[in-house]
């Protein structure tokens, strides 16, 4: 019996390291790679709408790929400043900084590299109204955000979400090196979309962010007050859907943006 207990201990030893995360799970959750997915998205949409995307493939491809690159970077930014923070709440405890799996020191490199690939790639690839967006919207999130807004007031997500509303406006100047109106609105959408998505998850993890301290707004101004907030930043993401339609005239869009946005 005695040895069966020295085997079942051994193998739990051994099913608890095959469970520990390796490194390049570390790292892809450092660089934050399912919110990149979605900046990534967004960038092509914007990229997709632009004319003559086609011709300028070449640019196209560097500017996801530097989007995605700064993206991660940024995503690594805010768990170098948040590890303690991260350590009281159950959707980030496990974070590689957080269970000290990842030394600060590794997240700086780490994040430098990053950037710096990033730069490289849109520097060469695109032009330098994108590079000077892309920088913005790192800065934002990983500087601005996770530094002065989250900390400080409940409307953090609010502001803070700008950063996260650029891509459309990058992937399109990686294309034209221009700006112009509908991506702005393209911007615009994910901007009020941003609140009407993160408040229901900051409802459900609020006693977390109450313990770290965060002023999230479920916290500061309670949940009754957040839900009609949800609901108002959802009406304005469908009427803000709905202004594509009166810059582009395509009232197929506008049919299908009106009904699926009700």
């Amino acid at each position: 019996m005695l040895k069966e207990g020295l085997n079942t201990n051994n193998l739990d030893d051994l099913s608890g390291q095959r469970l520990r995360p390796s490194l390049l799970s570390d790292l892809w959750v450092l660089a934050k790679a399912r919110v990149v997915s979605l900046l990534v998205f967004t960038a092509a949409v914007g990229e997709i709408l632009a004319p003559n995307a086609l011709v300028h493939w070449e640019s196209a491809l560097a500017g996801l790929v530097g989007i995605a690159l700064a993206g991660g970077a940024g995503g690594v930014l805010n768990q170098i400043v948040e590890p303690a923070l991260d350590q009281h709440m159950h959707r980030t405890l496990h974070r590689p900084l957080a269970e000290g799996r990842v030394s600060r020191t590794g997240a700086i490199l780490y994040a430098a590299v990053l950037m710096g690939a990033a730069i490289a790639i849109l520097a060469w690839g695109t032009n330098p109204l994108t590079l000077v967006l892309t920088l913005v919207g790192t800065v934002g999130y990983g500087v601005v955000y996770t530094l002065y807004l989250k900390p400080s007031t409940p409307w953090n997500i609010v502001w803070g979400g700008l950063a996260g509303a650029l891509p459309p406006l990058i992937g399109w100047s990686a294309i034209t090196g221009s700006l112009a109106a509908l991506p702005l609105v393209l911007v615009l959408l994910v901007f009020v979309w941003t609140p009407a998505h993160f408040w229901p998850l900051a409802i459900c993890c609020r006693q977390d962010y109450a313990k770290a301290c965060i002023p999230m707004l479920p916290v500061t101004h309670g949940v009754d007050r957040t839900r009609k907030e949800i609901l108002n930043y959802a009406i304005l993401t469908w009427i803000v859907s709905l202004v594509p339609v009166f810059l582009t005239g395509d009232w197929v869009y506008g049919a299908i943006a009106a009904l699926s946005g009700a």
